[in-house]
């Protein structure tokens, strides 16, 4: 017995059943279907418009959409197309950096937490998913963004009516701009806040970004001029903070907390870094099920081995629970807890960034930084989420 394809409005009513987790409404409402056609034959193609290529369930609800759609009687085949469009917070336009549709600040209230190393990995991040990404380098006094992406010399210069822009570099998808590549490496940059303030102006005017999805900033330690400056500048999308679980960082990033709340950027998320070591090992000989002590310092753990005699265990080096006190107390997620992982340090000394060099499943640090990635783009998403028109 033949039986008749689906209707399109079938299908559409199928679709209603994948539910975007972090708006909570059908993709079908949200308008992110974007195409949906059907054949006599029962074959259906459909197009999923998300709002940014780092949603990190996009697979699941492109698996959900099949299944849905693979149950309706009539139908032969499907084909499933993901796309995405990240759309820009709602408000005036910007004067400065005019095709980028989010300016987010990384930042943190003390340095020697790696906030650098933060910065470079999630522009990194972003990038492999396909978003158009940029990378500024704030930190006019010690900018480590070109030897962590591996670039140096100066800046290609073109005229555009009349006047001169720079060029950004580029390297892993990610377009970059430091005042690193407009000084000697050995030479200093002694100035005053007005200057500083001039240079970020002119990195937002005078550079040639283009059209970005992102483009994050890397901020100097504290709150000083440069973090007042950004504000000033351009509207921002938020910030994202950085620490280490010890408390005397968890108490210097409040101080960075209070001085983004009064110029109204709002707090994205924060990230925790050096968040625990991790020691993988193998006892030749161990029978799966029996105990090993492992001492580091002061500390001892007792684990339990695996297959093979492999064990895995986590020493809190630095203490533990820093960001998700600040995060309960202050009202804003913990985007990742990142471990110690000599790769991070090696990938940011050699100019090659570790979520660019590792592949997933591969590094736990690069893969908590990529989850990292994903989860600042969904706060994004959702920041700037309005009803868009549904397919008819």
């Amino acid at each position: 017995m033949n039986v008749t394809a689906p209707t399109r409005d079938a299908v559409l009513d199928a679709l209603r059943g994948v539910i975007d987790p972090d708006l909570s409404q059908d993709i079908v409402s949200l308008g992110f279907v974007t195409r949906c056609e059907v054949t006599d034959a029962g074959a259906v193609d459909v197009v999923i418009n998300l709002t940014t290529p780092a949603c990190p369930v996009k697979d699941l609800m492109r698996d959900q959409a099949r299944g849905f759609i693979e149950a309706l009687p009539g139908v032969t085949s499907v084909e499933i197309e993901m796309t995405a469009e990240v759309k820009g917070p709602s408000g005036p336009a910007r004067d400065a950096a005019k095709g980028v549709k989010h300016i987010v600040a990384v930042s943190s209230g003390k340095g020697g937490v790696g906030k650098s190393t933060v910065a470079v990995n999630l522009a990194c991040a972003l990038a492999q998913t396909g978003a158009r990404v940029g990378l500024l380098d704030c930190d006019v006094h010690g900018p480590d963004v070109p030897m962590m992406m591996g670039l140096a010399g100066n800046p290609e210069q073109i005229e555009v009516d009349g006047k001169t822009k720079l060029v950004p570099k580029e390297r892993r998808g990610v377009k970059t701009m430091s005042i690193g590549y407009l000084v000697p490496d050995e030479q200093p940059v002694i100035w005053r806040g007005p200057m500083v303030h001039s240079f970020i102006r002119q990195m937002l005017t005078d550079v040639l970004w283009g059209e970005l999805d992102y483009l994050l900033v890397d901020m100097p330690p504290g709150t000083g001029d440069a973090q007042l400056s950004l504000a000033q500048e351009v509207p921002l999308s938020g910030a994202v903070l950085v620490t280490t679980p010890q408390a005397v960082a968890a108490f210097d990033v409040t101080k960075a907390i209070s001085m983004f709340r009064q110029v109204d950027v709002p707090i994205l998320g924060i990230i925790e870094n050096m968040s625990g070591l991790v020691l993988k090992g193998k006892v030749e000989g161990g029978e799966a099920g029996s105990e090993v002590s492992i001492e580091l310092g002061s500390e001892t753990q007792n684990v339990v081995l695996e297959a093979n005699g492999v064990f895995h265990a986590t020493f809190e080096v630095f203490g533990s629970g820093g960001a998700e006190a600040l995060g309960q107390k202050h009202g804003f997620p913990v985007l990742g807890k990142v471990p110690v992982d000599p790769g991070v340090r090696a990938g940011g000394d050699g100019g090659e960034p570790i979520v660019s060099v590792e592949k997933e499943g591969r590094s736990v640090a690069a893969d908590a930084l990529r989850a990292a990635a994903g989860r600042l783009a969904q706060r994004l998403a959702v920041k700037a989420f309005s009803s868009l028109p549904i397919l008819d």
